[in-house]
């Protein structure tokens, strides 16, 4: 619903201050209470220009000639600054957006969470069951340092908007977006900021292409300084030397529509269903002659500048001649008064908590006076009439021996306070109500509550799904690494000529080969403890999910279950206990293990078998040695990946590994 308040929209760009008031008016139209263009002494972008200092001075001058005390204010961050991100939502309950949002916001933005102010907007396609959601952000330094000018002014702002969502706001709301897709181009200073928009959802990209681009290239072209140069650039279509200053711009027009086109190509890519033909061009570098035709020319495709805001009533402000000649740079103040006005598509807002909070206290503040007044005076009655209780108890009648007619002063204190019972049943039905508050209140903390453990579950299994390639990751990085020549060899052949080169003999190499790993996931792994481990976490009553390992491995070391203990199982149960990592890993023990006795189908590689091979079917198909005294061992490892102690489960000793042994789990299908 819109709101009565007249409200300012102010954007401060690289070349001038554009502000314009608006005020809701009849039939869905906007009436314009007010406008003012401040050009800045030098574009902000100029070398030798004081930013901070021409920002102060357009601002003053504005303030000097605009009463803004009792408007509301919205103001622009520059298209540069914020970041946009858009992704796709699957049907979700409506209460569930908002957490789901917050954790794609975390996925998107590059920057942590503290370090960036953002919000968010929903976009839903007609027919269509997926939801849009654009995610917009900037960081907060940046945003604090753009919002001291206002701050140092003494405005304070209700609303932040970006500078391409506030023309898309304009666009929408003056009826510039029809059925097909729509390219909103608004070339600032600096940059231009291009919108491919429909009416019910945007894209935006940020062109580092801007009015600065046709000067500097003058400036090179006729070895200009930068002020001469854009004193000419405005003054070519009466110039004497109009043909030559426009072919010195003649690249930077290129390069515009080859931006253009990379962007079409890029959203037509993955929106193939859109039909692009028509572009809608703002602002002041569309005063340049030729620019407009060049780009219709060169896209194939209609390019089209507003003549005048569609939807706004007459009145001497709207028809106003500074209005009329800057129009095509004022459409981002339209859109930003038009957001302060709550007739806007977008309304995501990038203003700080701690600003919002102190603008809401510093209107409240009457209200909290007038309050503080009523109490003093409330108090003050409650104490003058406890004084006249007192005097009237203390001047009670004396029935002789000391004694008072306590009777008789009650009596003095009720007609000193008329209708004392009715404010006593008033106090009773204050109590009451009270009480059915509360019970209402306790309800209706009840209800979403399954909505909630559904959104959390969701969110749990986007947090857990990148548990399992950890684990495996943490299983190989575990694994000895082999010394000397086979330090480095990571293919058969390099193994071969490791082994011609002298390295350790089989049943020394610190070498261990993983021939299967099973992961098998566990909603409760006490199903594996001890009544005394589980005492021993503190969770006996609680499901305690985690995933099971059996790992099957075989090594050539001789040390056999020590070697696999130390070199192995101690590193993982070491490096599987780091904080921070998503799971724990608890328990690690030797299930079985023997002699390995299984039959390989024959050699491949380069080598010859070697003499212990000889005359046997088991032997490593790389090297031909014999496997004879190699080791095979099944081994257990319980991962933990929620609700995980922080000393882990209270191990036995392992016993002596057996040459069989029954592996949990196998009725569980692993």
């Amino acid at each position: 619903m819109a709101t009565t308040q007249a409200v300012w929209g102010i954007d401060v760009g690289r070349c001038a201050l554009k502000a314009i008031k608006l005020r809701a008016g009849a039939e869905g139209q906007v009436e314009v209470v007010a406008h003012d263009y401040v050009e800045h002494a030098k574009i902000l972008s100029q070398p030798d220009a004081d930013r901070h200092e021409l920002i102060a001075a357009a601002l003053e001058k504005f303030l000097s000639r605009n009463d803004i005390t009792k408007d509301r204010v919205v103001v622009s961050v520059p298209g540069q600054h914020t970041l946009a991100r858009f992704t796709k939502l699957p049907p979700v309950a409506p209460k569930r957006i908002p957490d789901i949002v917050r954790y794609e916001a975390d996925q998107q933005i590059p920057f942590d969470m503290d370090e960036v102010i953002w919000d968010y907007q929903t976009f839903e396609q007609e027919g269509l069951p997926d939801l849009e959601v654009g995610i917009f952000a900037m960081k907060r330094e940046l945003l604090r340092e753009h919002l001291l000018h206002f701050e140092q002014a003494a405005i304070e702002p209700i609303a932040v908007q970006s500078v391409p969502l506030a023309v898309y706001n304009a666009a929408h709301f003056d009826g510039l977006l029809g059925k097909e897709t729509t390219i909103l181009l608004d070339i600032g200073a600096e940059n231009s900021d291009l919108v491919v928009a429909t009416p019910n959802s945007l894209w935006t990209r940020t062109i580092p292409l801007g009015g600065n681009s046709f000067t500097e290239a003058l400036v090179k072209s006729f070895k200009l300084s930068f002020a001469k140069a854009e004193t000419l650039k405005r003054t070519a279509e009466t110039s004497k030397y109009r043909r030559q200053i426009f072919q010195a711009m003649r690249p930077i027009f290129a390069d515009v529509v080859q931006e253009l086109q990379r962007s079409i190509g890029f959203y037509s890519s993955t929106h193939r269903d859109a039909e692009i033909n028509k572009v809608v061009a703002m602002g002041n570098a569309f005063k340049l002659p030729g620019l407009q035709k060049y780009l219709q020319q060169n896209l194939g495709m209609d390019v089209e500048t507003p003549a005048a805001f569609a939807k706004v009533s007459p009145s001497d402000a709207a028809s106003a001649e500074t209005l009329k000649s800057e129009l095509l740079s004022f459409f981002t103040a339209y859109g930003l008064a038009l957001q302060g006005l709550e007739l806007t598509k977008v309304t995501s807002n990038l203003l700080p908590t701690e600003l919002a909070k102190q603008v809401v206290w510093r209107k409240k503040r009457p209200a909290f006076a007038a309050a503080a007044a009523c109490l003093v005076l409330a108090g003050g009655t409650i104490w003058f009439r406890q004084t006249a209780d007192m005097r009237a108890l203390a001047a009670a009648p004396d029935e002789g021996g000391g004694a008072k007619n306590w009777e008789a002063a009650a009596e003095t204190i009720d007609r000193g306070a008329p209708g004392s019972a009715s404010d006593i049943g008033k106090a009773v039905a204050l109590r009451d109500a009270g009480k059915t508050l509360k019970a209402e209140l306790e309800k209706l903390r009840g209800q979403g509550k399954n909505e909630r453990a559904d959104a959390e579950k969701l969110l749990k299994l986007q947090r857990n799904k990148l548990v399992v390639p950890r684990v495996v990751k943490l299983v190989h990085d575990s694994l000895p690494v082999p010394d000397g020549p086979l330090a480095d060899a990571d293919t058969p052949q390099k193994i071969v000529a490791a082994l011609e080169a002298g390295a350790a003999p089989r049943g020394e190499r610190k070498q261990i080969v993983i021939e299967s790993l099973d992961i098998q996931f566990e909603q409760d792994v006490h199903t594996w403890l001890s009544p005394e481990d589980a005492q021993a976490i503190n969770d006996v009553n609680k499901d305690l999910p985690g995933l099971w390992l059996k790992i099957t491995c075989t090594t050539p070391n001789q040390g056999a279950a020590k070697f696999i203990t130390d070199a192995f199982l101690t590193p993982l149960k070491e490096n599987g206990r780091k904080p921070k990592q998503g799971f724990y890993i608890d328990r690690v023990h030797i299930a079985s293990g023997g002699k390995a006795d299984a039959k390989t189908p024959g050699a491949r590689g380069g080598a010859k078998p070697s003499t212990a091979a000889a005359g046997t079917d088991r032997f490593d198909v790389v090297t031909n040695e014999s496997t004879d005294q190699d080791w095979r061992f099944e081994i257990y490892v319980d991962v933990i990946t929620e609700n995980f102690p922080e000393g882990g489960v209270a191990e036995k000793p392992a016993a002596e590994p057996k040459d069989t042994a029954q592996p949990r789990g196998k009725d569980k299908g692993d």
